[in-house]
């Protein structure tokens, strides 16, 4: 029997020998996969490191666009130009419509904006009655600090949905913001 063991082991000896070059081979391939996978599941892990939103950053978007789209709702509440009350009214609108595509980007994100946020009655009650021009100067005053701060979300975001929405945000804001100005032109 241990003839049997000596002679089954010296075939098996010179198979791998005989086989060396397929082994060898073998084992390359398995270790490039491996390298392979290896690399694959970094480059994976990065890219949603760098997409990923802190949500206070949202959450200051949110209670910026809150500000304004108050103070607009309130300035309506006034008599005023007609003008001045169209401006007010798209200004409101543009700023829902940020409210909208901010709220989608935390909801793909899994971040939760409180909805209390967006009620604006509370904070509209705590805005001093004052006239068409303060309300024009005040809003221009918010939307100058929006401007800022979607600039410099455009510039460090790697998330591409914040990038747009705060890119079409910059365009959207300075064109309200030569409006608001006109309109304070005509007052003075």
């Amino acid at each position: 029997m241990s003839f049997h063991l000596i002679s089954h082991k010296t075939n098996l000896m010179s198979t791998v020998k005989s086989n060396r070059t397929i082994l060898f081979f073998m084992l390359f391939s398995i270790s490039c996969l491996i390298v392979t996978s290896c690399e694959k599941k970094n480059k994976e892990e990065n890219s949603i490191v760098n997409t990923k939103i802190e949500a206070q950053v949202l959450i200051e978007i949110a209670e910026s666009n809150l500000k304004v789209v108050a103070i607009t709702q309130k300035a309506q509440e006034r008599k005023m130009a007609n003008s001045c009350r169209t401006v007010f009214q798209k200004i409101e609108s543009d700023h829902i419509i940020i409210k909208n595509k901010i709220k989608k980007i935390a909801k793909d994100n899994f971040i939760i904006i409180p909805n209390t946020l967006y009620d604006t009655k509370p904070l509209k009650s705590f805005i001093s009655e004052a006239n068409t021009y303060l309300y024009l100067k005040k809003t221009n005053d918010l939307l100058l600090g929006e401007l800022e701060y979607y600039k410099k979300i455009n510039k460090t975001t790697q998330n591409k949905a914040l990038k747009t929405v705060a890119a079409e945000s910059i365009t959207n804001i300075q064109n309200n913001i030569a409006i608001l100005q006109k309109e304070q032109n005509l007052l003075k």
